[in-house]
C-alpha cells in the first residue's frame, strides 16, 4: 500500500503544500529538481506499495458513522466522504471543505471574473499583484513544466481559447491560428516574485490552471478536514481523489478502470494518506470526420495530445499529481514512465493509444490483465467511459 503519514497535527501544512519556492533578485528563478523535492519534503516516511500487506495488522478500529456529501464543484462532481464519532464535528468540517474548495474556484477560474482572469488580462502591462496561493501554484506549474519538457505548460491557455469542446457543430481551428496562438505559449516567458505574490506575463500570453487547480482544491480541502480534526476521509473531485487514514479499519481500496471499457479494472490500490488522479481524452471531447478532439491540448503543438489515452498518478500531493496526469497524457509511455520512475513516492500507470497499459515498477504487481488478451476496445461513439475514472471499493 502506497502510505504517506500526515504531517503531526501541531505542524501545520502552509498553504499551497510543503513547498518552498526559492528566488533570486526578487524574480523567481527555480530548479524542477528543487521544486519536486521541497513538495515532496513532508512525506519523506512515505512506503512503498505493497508495504501494507507485510506490516504487522493494525488494531481492529470500531466502525465509525459515516457522513456523506455529493455536489457540483470547479466543474465537475466533488465527494466527500469523512468517518468520525460525531456527526456535528464532521459535517461542520466537510461545510468548511466545500468552503475552501469554493474559494479556490473562485479564485482560479478561467470562466468567470477572477484573480486569474485579471492577471491574464494585465499582460503586457508588467507587473501584477496576485493572491499568494494563486503565485504559488502558478509557480509549482512552471515546475512541472520544466520537469516535463514543456508538456505542462500553464501558458497553454493562449492556444487553448481557439478550442470550444461544447460547441454544436463542433469546430477545429486551422493551423494557421494554432501556429499564431504558439507564439504567445512558453512557459519560460513567466517571471514571478514570490516575496511580493505578483506575476509578470508578456503580452498576449494567458494563463490557465485547468490541469492543476483541481488537485489543489482538493488538497486544501483535505487540510481543512484535517484541521477539524478529522483523521479519516476521502475528496474526489472528478477524478482527483485524496484519502487520509482508513475506511472503517482497511487501507482505502482504489479501482481505476479503462477509459475504453469502463467494466474492466485495470489495477486495484490500497492507499492511505495520498492521492490517486487519473486524466485523459474522455473527459471533454468531440468526434469529427471520424476523429477525436479532446481537451487536453499538446502546449507544444496547440492540438489535443497524441500520447496517450489516460494516465493516472499516485503521489503524495494532488496538484503535483493532477499536473504530471495531464503532462503524460501528452508524453505517452515512453517519454513519460522514465519521469515518474525518477521521482521520490510518486508511481504511474499509462494507457497507450492502443490500449495497452504501461505501469512503474511499484504499480506493474498491481496492474491486472483482461480475461482474453485483447487490443481491441469499442470504437469512438460506440461505448465511452463516463463519471469517474475510479471506483472506492
Amino acid at each position: 500500500m502506497l502510505f504517506c503519514s500526515p504531517k503531526p497535527k501541531h505542524e501545520a501544512l502552509p498553504e499551497g503544500g510543503a513547498s518552498v519556492f526559492p528566488s533570486r533578485s526578487r524574480r523567481l528563478r527555480f530548479s524542477a529538481a528543487r521544486m519536486v523535492a521541497a513538495s515532496l519534503a513532508a512525506f519523506a516516511w512515505a512506503a512503498p506499495i505493497g508495504a501494507q500487506e507485510s506490516a504487522p495488522a493494525a488494531p481492529t478500529q470500531k466502525a465509525l458513522p459515516q457522513q456523506l456529501r455529493s455536489l457540483g464543484a470547479m466543474g465537475t462532481e466533488l465527494v466527500i466522504e469523512v468517518y468520525h464519532a460525531d456527526e456535528t464535528i464532521a459535517n461542520a468540517a466537510i461545510d468548511a471543505a466545500i468552503a475552501e474548495i469554493a474559494r479556490i474556484e473562485d479564485m482560479m477560474t478561467s470562466w468567470r471574473d477572477s484573480p486569474l482572469t485579471r492577471m491574464n488580462e494585465h499582460a503586457g502591462q508588467g507587473w501584477y499583484d496576485v493572491p499568494r496561493p494563486l503565485a504559488r501554484l502558478l509557480a509549482r506549474g512552471l515546475a512541472v513544466a520544466e520537469l516535463t519538457n514543456g508538456a505542462f505548460d500553464p501558458t497553454f491557455a493562449s492556444a487553448g481559447k481557439l478550442w470550444d469542446f461544447k460547441a454544436d457543430p463542433p469546430k477545429v481551428p486551422t493551423a494557421e491560428q494554432v501556429r499564431e496562438a504558439l507564439r504567445t505559449v512558453g512557459f519560460n516567458a513567466v517571471q514571478i516574485d514570490l516575496e511580493q505574490n505578483r506575476v509578470k506575463l508578456p503580452e498576449g500570453y494567458r494563463v490557465g490552471l485547468g490541469g492543476i487547480a483541481k488537485g489543489y482544491g482538493v488538497d486544501r480541502a483535505m487540510q481543512v478536514l484535517m484541521e477539524h480534526s478529522i483523521e479519516h476521509a476521502m475528496v474526489n473531485a472528478g477524478g482527483d481523489l485524496k484519502v487520509l487514514g482508513q475506511k472503517q479499519g482497511q487501507p482505502w481500496r482504489i479501482a481505476v478502470r479503462h477509459p475504453r471499457a469502463k467494466e474492466r479494472i485495470i489495477a486495484m490500490v490500497p492507499l492511505a494518506n495520498t492521492c490517486i488522479v487519473t486524466s485523459g481524452d474522455y473527459e471533454r471531447f468531440f468526434l469529427l470526420d471520424g476523429q477525436r478532439y479532446h481537451h487536453i491540448l499538446d502546449p507544444r503543438t496547440g492540438f489535443p495530445a497524441q500520447g496517450a489515452i489516460s494516465a493516472t498518478v499516485i503521489a503524495p500531493d494532488a496538484a503535483f499529481a493532477d499536473a504530471l496526469a495531464t503532462a503524460m497524457v501528452v508524453m505517452g509511455p515512453k517519454a513519460g514512465l522514465p519521469i515518474l520512475e525518477k521521482l521520490p513516492r510518486v508511481e504511474g500507470l499509462i494507457i497507450d493509444l492502443e490500449g495497452q497499459v504501461h505501469a512503474t515498477t511499484g504499480l506493474q504487481a498491481r496492474v491486472q490483465k483482461p480475461a482474453q488478451e485483447t487490443s481491441e476496445y469499442p470504437a469512438d461513439g460506440d461505448s465511452k467511459a463516463t463519471g469517474d475514472p475510479h471506483a472506492v471499493r
